[in-house]
């Protein structure tokens, strides 16, 4: 029989953030719970560890909610104490908890018909390890935010006794990642609990020790308007992190993207494989060729109020149409012959860059927004640029001249015509996004100028990235971000 963690809200809602702060968090995450539970266990009591332990090793478990829940109108709002050890500056003497000149904290909130989440794994525990989670889940005191209150039990569930999905109920779960419409939930793994106490040990976070985990909606919604997804003409993008502290110029973001595709094709050689036979990597196509080739991109990091534009990893989009003993190659050479792309020379730099691939939950790096893969492919119906789009050809010169030339430029790449376009002559829609200077969108002297402009698509179905536009796409000019419809200009 099914074995159930059953979460209870004191309260008709959920409290906990996306990684990136632009909604609540729904469905809940695994990981949350078990994060919990480490929380409260005894880190000496080989009990407690053993218990723990067995739950990481089982596969990803159900999730189940209610099914009419909604997003709060109004995010919560409130002044909180700082974390700061050594006080820089006096701080406020009325209100120890805020700072002078600062702003108060917001949280997104989720609000429930049924005050109750659970999450549900196919195996039963022995008894002894059900006793011992059932006190670990007796500490615990709230679930998500600590403003979350709730109680927590354990419990064996005969199919009987659960209601069935559709009545008041839906079910999260785990798939494969190449399943249509799936979500990615953080879920435990196999060492999660080494790793979350190494973490605190060195004062890291424990969102950065998350591995995302494939997850479908299963029952009456999973045939709903997701069905409508419009797949890019990418079909993965595999993205590498600069190690942490390093980031790079947006300027040098062309001679970074070279060098990428310089280094590809010298490990492709290096294995043994002829390049010259490779369209989609040179990315030389005869006349009248209509496949498409390998973008190799720089990633920022913009979308956050913090963000300074400034590149954080690199990524390879490989196409969809992309020959399969070619992908089969170029996957080897990245991620397995020699330990894969461990380093990258950029022309201003003395020394390479040292690389990590960021895949699901592969390095602490990963966690980082500018280069999870997700950041840039999830489906969307509204897309920005991070990275100004090099136009493929001068517009016309009538009132909407550069919309047309932009939409036109989005069927040439693959992706569907836009319902509508917007664009800047100066200016980002998504903060941190970099204007770049004239010498920076050349790859070549003697290049001609051709205009750049940040854009905004929006189309009539979600359409999956990464998407890539203009004259530069293959080289990462005219990267764009899914982003939020209610998001304004930068």
């Amino acid at each position: 029989m099914p074995f159930h963690l059953d979460v209870h809200l004191l309260d008709s809602s959920y409290h906990a953030s996306t990684l990136n702060r632009s909604g609540a968090e729904w469905p809940p995450h695994p990981y949350r719970l078990f994060c919990a539970l480490v929380s409260v266990a005894d880190e000496d009591d080989p009990v407690q560890n053993a218990a723990l332990t067995w739950l990481e090793e089982q596969p990803p478990p159900t999730v189940r909610v209610p099914a009419r829940s909604v997003e709060a109108a109004e995010t919560r709002r409130a002044w909180v104490p700082t974390n700061a050890v050594e006080r820089k500056k006096p701080g406020h003497a009325v209100l120890p908890g805020r700072i002078s000149g600062g702003q108060p904290k917001q949280w997104p909130q989720r609000n429930l018909a049924e005050p109750m989440v659970s999450f549900i794994w196919p195996q039963c525990p022995s008894p002894g390890i059900q006793a011992v989670l059932e006190l670990l889940l007796s500490h615990i005191g709230y679930f998500g935010r600590a403003s979350g209150h709730a109680l927590l039990t354990a419990a064996v569930v005969g199919d009987a006794e659960v209601t069935p999905v559709g009545e008041g109920w839906r079910e999260w779960s785990p798939a494969s990642r190449e399943a249509r419409n799936v979500e990615f939930l953080r879920a435990p793994y196999p060492g999660f609990l080494t790793r979350l106490r190494s973490a605190h040990a060195e004062g890291q976070r424990a969102f950065q020790q998350a591995r995302p985990h494939a997850y479908q909606l299963v029952g009456i919604e999973s045939a709903g308007p997701k069905d409508m997804v419009v797949e890019g003409p990418y079909v993965d993008l595999l993205p590498f992190a600069f190690p942490s502290g390093l980031s790079l110029d947006p300027s040098l973001t062309l001679k970074v993207t070279s060098s990428l595709r310089s280094k590809v094709s010298g490990m492709l050689s290096a294995a043994g494989h002829d390049v010259d036979q490779m369209i989609a990597v040179h990315g030389h196509k005869p006349a009248g060729d209509q496949r498409h080739v390998c973008a190799f991109v720089a990633l920022p990091f913009v979308g956050h109020r913090h963000a300074d534009g400034r590149l954080r990893g690199v990524g390879i989009a490989l196409p969809r149409d992309l020959d399969p003993a070619h992908r089969k190659a170029l996957l080897a050479v990245l991620l397995r012959l020699g330990g894969g792309l461990r380093k990258l020379s950029v022309p201003t730099l003395s020394r390479p860059v040292p690389l990590s691939y960021a895949g699901a939950g592969d390095t602490v790096q990963s966690t980082l927004q500018a280069v999870r893969a997700e950041r840039w492919t999830t489906p969307s119906t509204q897309w920005t640029t991070a990275l100004p789009m090099v136009l493929d050809h001068f517009p016309r010169r009538t009132p909407n001249g550069i919309e047309t030339s932009v939409a036109t430029s989005c069927v040439l790449a693959g992706f569907p015509e836009p319902r509508s376009v917007e664009v800047l002559h100066r200016g980002a829609y998504v903060p941190g996004a970099p204007e770049l200077p004239p010498y920076a969108l050349r790859r070549k002297a003697g290049e001609r100028p051709l205009l750049s402009r940040h854009v905004r698509l929006r189309f009539a179905e979600p359409v999956t990235g990464p998407i890539i536009l203009g004259s530069k796409k293959s080289y990462g000019l005219g990267l764009c971000i899914p982003v939020p419809a209610r998001e304004g200009t930068a």
